[in-house]
């Protein structure tokens, strides 16, 4: 069964560039998934210039606290990327009116709205 992806909210963070806080779940995950594989078509440009997640957690199945880093698990498996997994990250340049390419399939982007206060920990620090 393949895994399906459910987008919780974006949510539109201060930044010098325009920058969203993107919360879904991975339903039923089996494996390890490449978060870096979660982008946007970028019409004209090659792949390689499309946006990625940025500052990628995997958090709490309540959505109120860090449970890891997704890169710092990349690589080692195990159950932390098994059933449903919840996740967090930012994203430049979001197109709320184009979907979101994912390992999984396309899936439709919900209409921005505040980030609630259960996700206050998640601090955006400009790349650099």
């Amino acid at each position: 069964m393949t895994p399906r992806v459910e987008i919780i909210g974006v949510y539109p963070i201060e930044a010098a560039e325009p920058c969203h806080l993107v919360e879904l779940w991975v339903r039923g995950s089996a494996a390890e998934f490449d978060i870096g594989k979660f982008t946007q078509e970028e019409p004209g440009q090659p792949q390689s210039n499309w946006q990625v997640p940025y500052g990628e957690k995997k958090i709490n199945l309540s959505g109120t606290e860090i449970v890891a880093d997704l890169w710092e698990i990349m690589g080692e498996g195990g159950d932390a990327w098994k059933g449903d997994v919840r996740v967090a990250f930012f994203f430049h340049y979001l197109r709320p009116s184009e979907p979101m390419l994912t390992p999984f399939g396309r899936v439709a982007i919900p209409t921005p709205s505040a980030m609630p206060e259960r996700l206050s920990f998640m601090k955006y620090d400009a790349p650099g």
